[in-house]
């Protein structure tokens, strides 16, 4: 609501809000400080005992100590001030009945009660918390102990001493040390409320602004969990910036000023006013949905009443209730979704909040006893119907129907398909939960009558949903309740924000023990990452359709049989997407693919349809890649056998004490030698390498590593499968060359000389396009 000034604030409770405030910081103080008096009393007890004369029974001065004590415990429980004063009033008069008790029979009882009559009101002074509890307080105790005094003979400058000591000394120290402390608490107390208001408003309207609008509605959702009723409205001034950009801003601060005054104006008391930011308002109010509308059409008239140099100022208004469970941000989030549907409809205007579809597992049941539950069947959503179209997956090893995915639609009432865009348009997060949570339903009241017996359904699911607590008890259920077992459903969960992966993780158990598999979708695309699989260990991994594009850097070489051998080697089963051509199918069975879908193989459909010639397509790329492969390993040997033969040659040379230059001569004029080298039983280079035409090529050279005499080669597979085969002349697969930066290819021969085994062997440049690979690549 409108802030006002301390003074203002003043009128409206400040006093009571600055005890209260005091009773906290003075609890802990007190607590200790009266601890410390109850020790003190005890020291005073055992002191009478060495004294002389007819003392008190013990029992009583110990019981007036169990009394105080018992008090010091009640301080840090009192929750009100008139109790902290009543303990305060009550300690006090204990303690000087204890005293009473203690000097009984003493010789000279005056030396033990002045101190404690002048050192006890000083000392509690401070710790009073209000003026009316320091005096009726401090009478109290000066009355009882004064009787004390009154009954002890004494002689006339003993007595002029005495109340010296009380009147002249203890009572105005216990004064000055309580005002003065009072005051000092009560300026901190001031300043700081002081703080907090300039830190909570808007300066502009005196509205509170968003953070501390959004801590009083946590406050107050906290109080609906036990039972009432809030919802959010959210005012946005419509044509707003027109008016700063045509009228200034002078006229649109005035405009805000307005508003603000409206919404006060039309507000009761409990109910929370705020800006949020530039012409965006808040209402936190205690109604329900009906009666928040009826408020929000109260102040759109009200604001449309107000004036604009051309013409009246409208707003427009999104209302929505609080559900159970839900933060103050999600019901800000269907309050703003609400907003934006009134501004796009042609402002000044009223919306409120989409009503809550049906529950998926209600939907589910629905479908389950009624006779509708064949595929194809629409179930209604807000404005428009959900339906599932169901596209296969094909296992390429076995060349046969696998399974398939289920995919959303939205239909409109004549049939015609909703636009995605529409469909899954962002909403409050809650209503993304549902709608994935309904898509659920739809999909196994669909599957269940035509799922072949050993096919699976593939699930779409947001990590936000996997995540939610008793989501797999809850699908589990479903699943059964269709005919379907856990077993024959892949949970594929989406590329999407919610859920940690340590979360996911965990989630990822749980189905398990029901029985469902795990799949990971659009592996390589957005948050993917190689981390993520392998804390979730899904079962399957489907590859993002654009993977089965991408060639390497400078060779135009495929990576997809590289990237699925990976994830053969974490134990990963692997679908490739988006598979729309020959070529696409061709390379997916030649990189060892174990699922595969797309346009090429089958287009989503309404009805789970039986499969017809597709295992013939994929029995033809399987051909296809057969007779490739012999093709493609006559096309590589074709171009390396020349520097085996070349290399043969060389190694004659060596055996025959020819110098490296010479012995390398010829093989290094061949066109895509790079270098001629030696290395030793060590894998380390011999001499310097004799270079060859590739050599001089521009490349990308790695300059820290360019130079191969600095390091072991040994590890390279060139070098171990030349070790293997001595005598013979072996070509090594493409690699990345640490000297050249580029693809490259060694052919490499151990050669038995006198002394040791040497690996000759020369590295030929494979970055030029149109170099045939190995078949195996």
């Amino acid at each position: 609501m409108l802030l006002t000034s301390p003074q203002h604030l003043a009128d409206a409770g400040l006093r009571e809000r600055f005890h209260r405030r005091s009773l906290e910081h003075q609890r802990p103080l007190s607590t200790v400080t009266m601890a410390f008096t109850v020790v003190a009393f005890l020291c005073l007890v055992a002191a009478r005992g060495l004294a002389g004369g007819a003392a008190a029974p013990l029992v009583y001065r110990l019981g007036c100590a169990l009394v105080l004590a018992l008090l010091v415990v009640a301080i840090p429980r009192t929750k009100s001030t008139w109790t902290f004063g009543a303990i305060g009033v009550a300690f006090s008069i204990t303690l000087v009945v204890g005293l009473a008790l203690n000097v009984a029979g003493a010789q000279q009882p005056l030396l033990w009660i002045l101190p404690a009559m002048v050192v006890i009101p000083v000392c509690a002074a401070p710790l009073w918390l209000t003026p009316t509890h320091f005096f009726v307080g401090s009478a109290l105790f000066y009355a009882t102990a004064i009787g004390l005094l009154l009954g002890a003979p004494r002689t006339a400058d003993v007595d002029i001493v005495v109340w010296m000591w009380v009147a002249a000394i203890g009572m105005p120290t216990a004064v000055v040390f309580h005002f003065g402390f009072y005051a000092f608490r009560r300026n901190h107390f001031l300043l700081e409320d002081q703080l907090a208001q300039l830190a909570a408003t808007d300066p502009l309207t005196g509205l509170q602004n968003r953070r501390a609008f959004v801590a009083q509605a946590e406050r107050r959702l906290a109080d609906v969990a036990r039972g009432g009723q809030v919802s959010a409205i959210f005012v946005d001034i419509d044509n707003f910036k027109s008016l700063n950009d045509r009228f200034g801003h002078a006229v649109g601060d005035l405009a805000l000023r307005q508003v603000a005054q409206v919404l006060l104006d039309g507000t009761t008391h409990g109910d929370s006013v705020s800006r949020i930011g530039g012409e965006e308002f808040a209402v936190l109010s205690g109604e329900d949905l009906a009666g928040a509308l009826r408020l929000a059409e109260r102040l759109r008239g009200a604001i449309a009443a107000l004036e604009r140099p051309d013409g009246n100022l409208t707003a427009s208004f999104g209302v929505a209730e609080h559900r159970g469970g839900e933060n103050i941000m999600v019901l800000l989030d269907r309050a703003d979704e609400a907003l934006l549907r009134a501004k796009h409809s042609g402002r000044n205007r009223v919306c409120a909040e989409r009503p809550l579809p049906d529950a998926p597992l209600q939907l589910l049941i629905e479908d389950a006893c009624g006779a509708a539950g064949a595929a194809g069947s629409r179930h209604r959503w807000e404005d428009y119907y959900l339906t599932s179209h169901f596209q296969p997956l094909f296992s390429l090893s076995h060349q046969k129907q696998v399974g398939f995915e289920a995919l959303l639609r939205g239909e409109l009432d004549d049939g015609t398909l909703l636009p995605p865009a529409v469909l899954f348009a962002p909403k409050a997060s809650s209503d993304e939960g549902v709608l994935d949570r309904a898509s659920h339903a739809v999909h196994l009241a669909n599957a269940r009558a035509s799922l072949p017996a050993d096919g699976w359904l593939f699930l779409n699911i947001l990590p936000a949903t996997f995540v939610a607590e008793g989501y797999a008890d809850e699908l589990a259920g479903i699943v059964r309740r269709v005919g379907l077992a856990p077993g024959q459903v892949i949970l594929e969960i989406l590329e999407s924000h919610g859920g940690s992966v340590d979360e996911m993780s965990r989630a990822a158990a749980l189905y398990r023990e029901h029985g469902f598999l795990i799949a990971v979708d659009d592996f390589g695309a957005g948050q993917s990452n190689l981390d993520r699989l392998l804390r979730i260990r899904p079962d399957i991994v489907k590859l993002d359709g654009e993977l089965i594009r991408a060639t390497g850097h400078g060779t135009g070489q495929p990576i997809l049989p590289k990237l699925v051998s990976l994830l053969h080697q974490a134990g990963m089963l692997v679908v490739v997407e988006g598979v729309e051509t020959t070529e696409e199918l061709i390379l997916a069975v030649e990189s060892n693919v174990d699922f595969a879908q797309g346009y090429l193989l089958g287009r989503p459909a309404a009805e789970i349809a039986p499969p017809s010639s597709v295992h013939l397509r994929i029995d033809d790329a399987f051909d296809v890649i057969a007779q490739g492969r012999a093709h493609q390993y006559a096309l590589f040997e074709s171009v390396v056998e020349p520097y085996r033969v070349a290399l043969l040659e060389a190694a004659d040379a060596l055996r025959a004490g020819a110098e490296m230059k010479c012995a390398f001569a010829s093989l290094a004029t061949f066109e895509h030698c790079v270098s001629c080298f030696i290395l030793d039983d060590a894998g380390r280079q011999v001499g310097a390498e004799v270079p060859g035409p590739a050599w001089s090529k521009e490349s990308a050279s790695l300059h820290p590593v360019a130079n191969p005499r600095d390091a072991r080669w040994d590890h390279r597979p060139y070098y171990r499968n030349a070790v293997l085969l001595p005598g013979v002349a072996i070509a090594s697969n493409p690699y990345l060359s640490l000297a050249s930066g580029r693809p490259c290819i060694a052919v490499t021969l151990a050669v038995q000389f006198e002394k040791e085994r040497s690996v000759i062997g020369v590295e030929l440049d494979w970055s030029a396009q149109g170099l045939p690979w190995p078949a195996g690549e």
